[in-house]
């Protein structure tokens, strides 16, 4: 292998890292939404999956594959997306 192989790798590495990085902190955002606002959220839309991107609700439904075949009409990606159950237990779900 090269020197410039080698190195192509290693850039490919930290780009791939930086990506990771991204997607944990848009989702760690969303996440932080849904909590803040549970509450307001829950009295908003009660018994229904919530799908969250950053500070906006994207999509409820009471049916979670509906919620997620929703998602991804929008073209957003499913790891930056927070979805959950809103009831009186919180359950997290990682897509």
């Amino acid at each position: 292998m090269s020197n410039m192989d080698e190195f192509a790798q290693k850039l490919k590495s930290i780009a791939d890292q930086s990506k990771l990085r991204e997607s944990a902190a848009v989702f760690e955002h969303s996440r932080s939404f849904i909590d803040s606002n549970w509450g307001k959220l829950l009295k908003q839309y009660p018994n229904c999956w919530i799908a969250v991107y950053k500070e906006q609700v994207l999509a409820t439904d009471k049916d979670l594959q509906n919620l997620v075949g929703i998602i991804r009409k929008t073209g957003i990606r499913l790891e930056h997306v927070a979805v959950e159950l809103l009831t009186s237990e919180k359950t997290p779900i990682f897509l």
